[in-house]
């Protein structure tokens, strides 16, 4: 008799333990395939970059190399460091954001060639960045849209960039005038800045950021905050020692 009712119960518990760990294996499949689905949207919009500048900056540099100008030699080298930037150093996951401000300050000195006056730009950041990480390639569409949308004579400082680093937070702000034209949309055809940029902050910092944009009719100013870098920093120092 006893025999009979734990035959019953040891064929449920085994039909369980093969249920559950069905379940178990689907749910991990599942997750590695939304895994892999971000990282390749992500491998996506990180190579989206415009390649206009690359080509007017080649162009630029071949005036100053004609021309013999002293500002060359430089030139050809802030475009090797945002190249190799580009290539190589990008397919981190997170990088310092020290190497983010001078790769955006390299396309700010070659972007400057178009200008003959003083730096257009006044980049200023407050704050440690030596202890923040952040997302490679995340602020650059946010700069070149301010390029794009700015008059064609810029004086110097006309584009304010800003940079604080404070607690686990870290604020960028971008602001720039805006051409006297007629009023077009944002982004061009086939534009990708701000939505480039809006999809890659849902995948990276969802619930962790925001992003507000201001157009006055004179300036438009974009501001980004994400918050959580340090909780994220010691999920991927306990990542790393886990693997």
């Amino acid at each position: 008799m006893h025999l009979i009712t734990t035959v019953p119960i040891f064929l449920f518990l085994s039909w369980l333990a093969r249920v559950t760990e069905n379940l178990v294996l689907n749910t991990i499949r599942k997750e590695q395939l939304e895994k892999q689905a971000v990282e390749a949207e992500l491998v996506n919009l990180k190579s989206q970059i415009n390649p206009h500048f690359l080509f007017n900056t080649l162009n630029n540099i071949h005036t100053l190399v004609y021309k013999q100008a002293p500002a060359a030699p430089d030139a050809v080298m802030h475009l090797a460091s945002l190249m190799r930037y580009m290539i190589y150093e990008s397919n981190a996951a997170t990088v310092p954001l020290t190497r983010e401000l001078d790769y955006l300050r390299d396309y700010v000195s070659l972007q400057q060639l178009r200008y003959k006056h003083s730096p257009v730009v006044d980049l200023q950041l407050t704050g440690e960045a030596e202890s923040c990480y952040i997302a490679p390639l995340l602020f650059i569409h946010l700069l070149e849209n301010a390029y794009k949308h700015s008059p064609a004579r810029l004086e110097p400082g006309d584009l304010q960039v800003r940079v604080e680093v404070k607690d686990d937070s870290l604020a960028f702000h971008v602001q720039n005038p805006i051409a006297k034209k007629p009023a077009t949309a944002l982004e061009e055809p086939g534009g990708i800045g701000l939505p480039n940029v809006r999809k890659r902050l849902a995948l990276l910092y969802p619930d962790q950021h925001t992003l507000t944009i201001q157009n006055t009719g004179e300036t438009f100013t974009v501001a980004l905050t994400i918050h959580g870098l340090t909780s994220l920093a010691h999920e991927r120092q306990a990542h790393l020692l886990h693997h």
